[in-house]
């Protein structure tokens, strides 16, 4: 199977604008508004809107998105992730090879359909160009607690422009995901079928990843860290790693985030971060 990567994680808001500005003051530098299009149905024709928008967070490796409905008449997954909870839902693996990797998960029995095409219009050069992703889907029914899918890159040097990698926290790397469920074995072992991973640890699972880690963990373990909680299944949280904890924390202070100290890392609870925890870590202690 093709080495996933944590690519990136998608924070579905209600308000772009609200989100957009919270993650500014949780230290991030977020792109311009940008709206995803499907290619046009024929060459030179207008470009089709989704009905989603978005801001992202380019880090170093990976990168956080916040996106939203942009048209009312949307009728997407993202609708009814929405009608569930604000919070993170999607989950994307980078892949080397969009192709590739669905002919090895068909291979492997699980039912995807050929790579979809996705582009987004972005800023450029002070023009605009057009970023384009292929994407393969899991199937909901195998992974229904995630909105999951790999994903190619097939313009990355339009999303990782060096002037967009510096943030006032100091933020380098996605690092992690956290999903918590009632039964972690049972997610677990559907999603080392579809990560070509196993899972390491009990009763919280880690799947390491090329870049990255996926933590699976049971609603104890959110007890424990969160004190409270949430409704489950749920995409609970996210890891990154950043230059200094200090200068973190002192962006956090700053802008009148509420975060806690927790064993070398900072703790920002859900309430500030559009429904998902925030863990910042620093990148020294990180092994990729």
């Amino acid at each position: 199977m093709t080495a996933f990567e944590l690519d990136h994680l998608g924070i579905a808001v209600n308000d772009l604008d609200a989100a957009a500005a919270r993650f500014r003051g949780l230290g991030f530098q977020l792109t311009p508004r940008g709206y995803h299009t499907l290619p046009p149905p024929r060459p030179g024709g207008e470009r089709p809107l989704v009905g989603t928008g978005n801001h992202c967070a380019m880090l170093r490796r990976g990168y956080l998105e916040l996106i939203g409905i942009t048209d009312p008449a949307y009728a997407g997954r993202l609708r009814q992730d929405l009608a569930r909870y604000e919070g993170l839902h999607i989950i994307a693996f980078g892949t080397p090879d969009a192709n590739r990797t669905a002919e090895e998960l068909r291979a492997s029995g699980v039912d995807v359909k050929p790579p979809r095409i996705m582009e987004r219009p972005i800023a450029h050069d002070g023009g605009t160009a057009l970023a384009r992703f292929e994407i393969v889907d899991f199937p909901e029914t195998a992974v229904p607690e995630i909105y999951g899918f790999a994903i190619h890159h097939s313009t990355p040097d339009l999303l990782w422009e060096p002037p967009l990698l510096k943030h006032p926290n100091g933020a380098e790397r996605l690092q992690g995901v956290t999903i918590v469920v009632d039964e972690p074995a049972d997610l677990g072992a559907r999603l080392s079928h579809l990560l070509g991973v196993p899972p390491s640890g009990q009763p919280v699972m880690t799947f390491d990843l090329a870049a990255g880690q996926v933590r699976v963990v049971d609603p104890e373990w959110i007890a424990s860290t969160l004190g409270e909680i949430p409704d489950v299944p749920r995409v609970a949280g996210l890891t990154v790693a950043v230059a200094d904890l200090d200068r973190a924390a002192e962006v956090l202070k700053a802008s009148a985030v509420r975060f806690e100290p927790r064993a070398g890392a900072l703790l920002v609870p859900p309430v500030e971060a559009c429904g998902a925890f925030l863990e910042l870590v620093p990148i020294e202690a990180q092994p990729r």
